[in-house]
C-alpha cells in the first residue's frame, strides 16, 4: 500500500494500531453491496497522510498517553477523506481512483452517494463519543467547509477569468481545511495551549495548500502512475494554479487555444495534450512548484514553538516530502 507512513518507525505501534482500526471500522458494516462499496477505497489504501498528521501532532505534545486516546479521531479523518473522494468521483463522473474502478463506476451513483454517507456517519460517531467535545465542533465546521469548497470549485469550472485568490479559497476549503483539522485535533488531543493549537492548525492549513498545488502539478506531469487518468483537471475544466499562470503569461493563439479547451464540455485526447503542452511551455509548472514550496516552508516555520521531538521531526519531514514526493 502506497503510504506516507513509511519511514516513521518511532511511531510504528501507533500507526499499526490506527491502520487496523481504519479497516476494522469499515469491516463491521453488514455484508451487502452498500457495505462493499463503503469498504472499497478504504481497503485499497492510500497515502493515509491525514491520520498520520493527527498522530504526529498528538505525539508532539504527549508522548505517554496510549494511542487509543487519539485513534478514533485519526480514523475518523481518514473515513471523512474517503467519503469526500467517493462523492467527488460522482460529481466528476470519474472511472478510476487509486488504480481501481471508482465506487461510482463499479456500483453506480446511488450506491456511491449512500456509501459516502455511511462513511461520514461512522466518522461522526467516532468523533462524537470523545471526551473532548471541541473536536466535534472542529470536524463539523470542517465538513461544512469541504462542501462549500466543492461547490465553489463547481461554480468556477471552466472559468478562465478566475483569479489566484479564488483558486486559493477553493484549495483552502476543499483540501487544506481537513489538513488543518487533523493538526488542530492532534494538538487538542495533546492538551496543547491555545498558542500551540493555533500554530499546529496553521501548519496543517499551509501544508494542505502546498500538497494540493503539488497534486495539481502531478496531474499534468505524472502520467498514469498515480492510479487515475492523466490531466483529469484539464479534462474537467478545473482551473488550477498552473493553468491560471499559463492563461496570464501566454498570449495570442496559445492563450485562445487554452481558453477554448478549458471551456469545452467534451475534450479529446489531442485537446488535453495541447493544453498540457501550453501550460508546460509557459513555465507554469515551475511557477506552481515555487508556490508549493513557499507554502511548505511557511508550514514548517509554524513548528518553531514546538519542543524538539521525533514527532516534530516527522511533521517537518512531511512538509518537505510534500513537495518532492514521488507519487
Amino acid at each position: 500500500m502506497e503510504s506516507f507512513w513509511e519511514g516513521f518507525e518511532p511511531f510504528g505501534g501507533d500507526i499499526s494500531y490506527v491502520n487496523r482500526e481504519i479497516i476494522k471500522q469499515v469491516s463491521v458494516f453488514s455484508p451487502h453491496p452498500l457495505a462493499a462499496a463503503s469498504r472499497h477505497l478504504v481497503e485499497v489504501g492510500g497515502k493515509r497522510i491525514r491520520p498520520l498528521l493527527v498522530i504526529l501532532s498528538f505525539r508532539s505534545l504527549d508522548q505517554k498517553r496510549d494511542i487509543t486516546y487519539a485513534a478514533p479521531i485519526a480514523v475518523a479523518v481518514e473515513l471523512i477523506h474517503t467519503a469526500t473522494l467517493i462523492h467527488d468521483d460522482i460529481i466528476d463522473r470519474s472511472s478510476k481512483r487509486r488504480g481501481v474502478e471508482t465506487v461510482f463506476k463499479k456500483w453506480g451513483e446511488v450506491a456511491a452517494i449512500l456509501s459516502g454517507d455511511l462513511l461520514f456517519s461512522r466518522a461522526f460517531g467516532l468523533v462524537g463519543t470523545h471526551e473532548i467535545k471541541e473536536l466535534t465542533e472542529v470536524i463539523s465546521d470542517t465538513c461544512i467547509k469541504l462542501s462549500e469548497g466543492e461547490m465553489l470549485e463547481y461554480r468556477h469550472t471552466g472559468n478562465t477569468d478566475m483569479t489566484e485568490e479564488v483558486y486559493l479559497e477553493i484549495v483552502e476549503r476543499k483540501t487544506a481545511c481537513l489538513f488543518e483539522a487533523c493538526t488542530r485535533c492532534g494538538a487538542l488531543l495533546g492538551r496543547g495551549d491555545r498558542e500551540v493549537v493555533e500554530c499546529l492548525a496553521r501548519f496543517g492549513r499551509y501544508l494542505g495548500i502546498s500538497f494540493q498545488m503539488v497534486d495539481d502539478i502531478l496531474d499534468i506531469t505524472g502520467g498514469d502512475r498515480f492510479g487515475k487518468p492523466m490531466a483529469i483537471d484539464i479534462r474537467e475544466g478545473k482551473v488550477t494554479i498552473a493553468a491560471l499562470h499559463a492563461l496570464k503569461h501566454t498570449s495570442g493563439g496559445d492563450r485562445k487555444t487554452l481558453e477554448s479547451i478549458i471551456k469545452k464540455k467534451r475534450k479529446s485526447k489531442k485537446d488535453i495534450d495541447v493544453a498540457s503542452e501550453i501550460i508546460k511551455g509557459a513555465g507554469s509548472i515551475e511557477y506552481a512548484s515555487k508556490r508549493a514550496e513557499w507554502f511548505s516552508k511557511k508550514a514548517e516555520a509554524e513548528l518553531g514553538s514546538l519542543p524538539d521531538s521525533e514527532a516534530k521531526a516527522g511533521l517537518v519531514k512531511i512538509a518537505r516530502n510534500a513537495i518532492y514526493r514521488p507519487f
